[in-house]
């Protein structure tokens, strides 16, 4: 079907009547049967209650007792409908689920109320999105003809193939892999039906290894766009800055990796002016166009490793990278900065720029080693950057200021990163800022990114604090602080392990960033760092200001400097070039013109600075779903990304099968032990079943299983020897015993 169900509600409105026909051209339907499927969608939803015709016009009705949510099932077949609004999730029997599968978007009707310990109950009404159009599976034969079964325990739902994908049986290797397209999804007592549209190598190379992926995920690579056509820049009416020294940060080490933003630094009287640049790319299409729309759909680039599914498209990108020595377009931003890093004013342009040199990952290194204060003669390696080292010097200075004061603010560093595995790529890099973790993992002072980061932080800190204060239609990312009763559960647990951490005069934990850095230093660091992450908070979209912890903001954070990675980034370019563009200086109250790029306009302005004409746009992208649909492609892009980097850690370990390592124990329960192998993390499971020695019991608030008769003990952060028994690369799954030999009790801590 062309459109979901949930994208033909956010077509509707409860006070604002549609038509048949508007519907059809909102949703760019125009074969018969399109239309035809548009009319039983409604007929069906009408049934639900959903919608009220008055004449030929469709109003949305409101339904307290139906709540949206998302499906999660586990392999055991324990579902839960997440509500989208975070209100905690509600149990569906295996009755109840109407062939509901795991991922979906559902409406949920709640049929029992939670009490204390226990979750409300729900009924799936109606599927509003499906989650899988595609999925690997094993064929094999069955009682029901062939049949096609998902490799994901979580959707134990056969799929019928037609007779001729049988030659797929003995064409497919050892393992069946195949991509099964689905056609049609289960119907009363009728099967899911679909197709095999290719076998699958699980033993080809890192190539293969991204095909699993992108079939298990649907996302089939780059589109260019070709028949997209861009709009021409006027260089001459945007602000000079060519002369202003430029620099360029390799960040990535692929090509068609996301375009990052160049940075120049200025000295000021009060303290340092950063600029940051990030490529124009919003003035290059229509708002609304078909590039726009197709980027909205998209939402976010995707990175498995050596190989991104980007946002923008090819012919954007071409027109819009910043080179050296090249002049190009930017949508720029000075922040005023004071010693101490923090933030004092701002303003914003459009502008020219011209990159005078790109230091590149082993420049880092390089100055790294030498310790960042080179005098005289440069070593070889750096000829090329002679002219620029006082700039790069300073910089360094002021962004480790803008980071101190960042902490300070509150802000969650753990040292908690991505494995350092060839494959993992570009996914080793810490990215611009973090919009789902609500905590930002620690870097490195040689790093590119990390220089970047803290200059992206605080651009993004500026252009949040001046959407709230101008009340612009602008997207926002929010993250509120960690509540002080996680914060204290975290404490029981690191001062149950030993750890020296220190409690306050009234015994309550330290703040977030506090307990981080205590933390790092820990004997059992790592497993009390994850505890941590653990009751941080998911960070949230959302169209109205709010507080953004991860970069010590407390106001407002709308992000644009990465707008070639993410369309919520893209969509605050837009926003600003139209402020910048079409924003009203002046009104009867106010004859005098006001800046509307600077700070200073905050306490100026007292009227609607966009024109309905202008802001109509914005507003209307909000309130039909925007951040949610953002939100939703966000963790689409965290749950593939996370696949790859299990994907690539059970590679490493497959070589080892049969072999002993040391691994650190980072969770119990009472099934069985959770056990990382350094240096790659991957974690695999030691099942209580295979601890035959003795009746071990399960003590949650200890985190530790305890043997009853030899009291021998698996705690959290202990380091354990096991055997690698084995490896589902498919599956992501490692299957780990503890070492026989191994001494009784703690074997040691990480």
């Amino acid at each position: 079907m062309k459109f979901s169900v949930a994208k033909l509600l956010s077509q509707l409105h409860s006070d604002t009547p549609t038509t048949i026909t508007q519907l059809q051209k909102k949703l760019s339907l125009s074969a018969a049967s399109e239309k035809n499927q548009l009319d039983i969608a409604l007929t069906a939803l009408k049934a639900l209650g959903l919608l009220r015709h008055q004449d030929d016009r469709i109003y949305l009705q409101s339904h307290d007792q139906l709540v949206p949510a998302r499906l999660r099932s586990s392999s055991k077949g324990f579902c839960f409908a997440m509500r989208e609004d975070d209100g905690g999730g509600i149990y569906i029997r295996d009755q109840h689920l109407n062939h509901a599968w795991d991922g979906d978007r559902i409406l949920v009707k709640i049929v029992r109320e939670g009490g204390r310990r226990r979750s409300p109950e729900g009924i799936v009404q109606c599927v509003l999105e499906r989650a899988h159009g595609t999925l690997l599976a094993i064929p094999k034969r069955s009682e029901h003809g062939l049949i096609a079964q998902p490799l994901d325990d979580r959707l134990p739902h056969p799929i019928q193939l037609p007779e001729e994908d049988s030659h797929h049986l003995d064409a497919s290797d050892h393992a069946g892999a195949v991509e099964v397209r689905l056609d049609r999804f289960p119907i009363a007592q009728h099967l899911a039906q679909g197709k095999i549209t290719r076998s699958l190598s699980t033993s080809g190379g890192e190539h293969q290894d991204q095909r699993l992926i992108q079939t298990k995920h649907g996302i089939f690579g780059r589109s260019s766009r070709s028949r997209a056509v861009l709009q021409p820049l006027d260089l001459q009416k945007r602000e000079d800055l060519r002369t202003l020294p430029t620099l360029l940060l390799e960040g990535y080490g692929v090509s068609d990796a996301p375009q990052l933003p160049a940075l120049s630094l200025e000295t000021t009287s009060t303290g340092s002016r950063l600029w940051v640049h990030t490529p124009a790319l919003a003035e290059r299409f229509t708002s609304l166009g078909y590039v726009d729309l197709w980027m909205r759909e998209r939402g976010t680039a995707i990175c498995t490793g050596r190989c991104w599914q980007g946002l923008v498209s090819a012919s954007l990108v071409k027109a819009s990278t910043f080179a050296v020595d090249e002049e190009q377009a930017a949508v720029s931003v000075a922040l005023d900065l004071r010693p101490d890093g923090t933030l004092e004013g701002y303003r914003f342009c459009c502008s020219r720029i011209q990159p005078d040199v790109l230091l590149k990952a082993r420049d880092f290194q390089e100055l790294a080693t030498q310790g960042f204060n080179l005098r005289g003669q440069l070593p070889a390696p750096l000829q090329h950057l002679k002219p620029h080292m006082a700039t790069v010097t300073q910089l360094r200075t002021v962004l480790g200021a803008v980071r101190q004061q960042r902490l300070a603010a509150g802000s969650i560093e753990l040292n908690l990163r991505r494995p350092a595995l060839k494959a993992v790529g570009d996914l080793q890099a810490v990215a611009l800022d973090e919009k789902l973790q609500g905590w930002l993992p620690r870097s490195q002072d040689h790093e590119p990114m990390a220089w970047l980061r803290e200059a992206a932080l605080v651009a993004n800190r500026a252009l949040g604090q001046h959407c709230a204060a101008l009340k612009l239609p602008a997207f926002y990312v929010q993250n509120a602080p960690v509540e002080a009763s996680d914060l204290n559960g975290v404490a029981r647990t690191a001062l149950g392990l030993e750890s020296n951490l220190e409690l306050g005069h009234d015994g309550n934990a330290p703040d977030g960033a506090t307990m981080a850095a205590v933390l790092q230093t820990a004997a059992r660091s790592r497993a009390l760092q994850q505890q941590l992450r653990n009751a941080v908070k998911p960070c949230t979209f959302a169209s109205e200001p709010g507080p953004y912890m991860p970069g010590g903001e407390h106001k407002a954070y709308a992000p644009f400097v990465g707008a070639s990675a993410h369309y919520g980034e893209l969509f605050n370019q837009q926003l600003l070039i139209m402020l910048l563009c079409h924003g009203k200086r002046s009104d009867a109250s106010h004859p005098e013109d006001v800046d509307l790029a600077s700070h200073q306009s905050r306490d100026q302005v007292s009227w609607d600075v966009l024109s309905p004409r202008h802001s109509k746009p914005f507003e209307d992208a909000l309130a039909e779903g925007l951040c949610r649909h953002l939100l939703d492609r966000s963790r689409f892009a965290a749950a593939v990304e996370a696949d790859w980097i299990a994907l690539c850690q059970a590679r490493h370990l497959e070589s080892h099968v049969g072999k002993t390592m040391d691994g650190v124990i980072s969770g119990v329960q009472s099934y069985g032990l959770f056990v990382e192998l350094p240096p790659t993390h991957g974690e695999g499971l030691v099942h209580i079943s295979t601890l035959r020695d003795d009746w071990y019991e399960f003590r949650a608030r200890q985190h530790r299983l305890l043997g009853r008769k030899s009291q021998r003990q698996f705690m959290l952060g202990d380091t354990i020897p096991v055997e690698i028994q084995k490896v589902d690369v498919l599956r992501n799954q490692i299957d780990l015993v503890v070492a026989a030999g191994s001494p009784v009790g703690a074997a040691g801590q990480a």
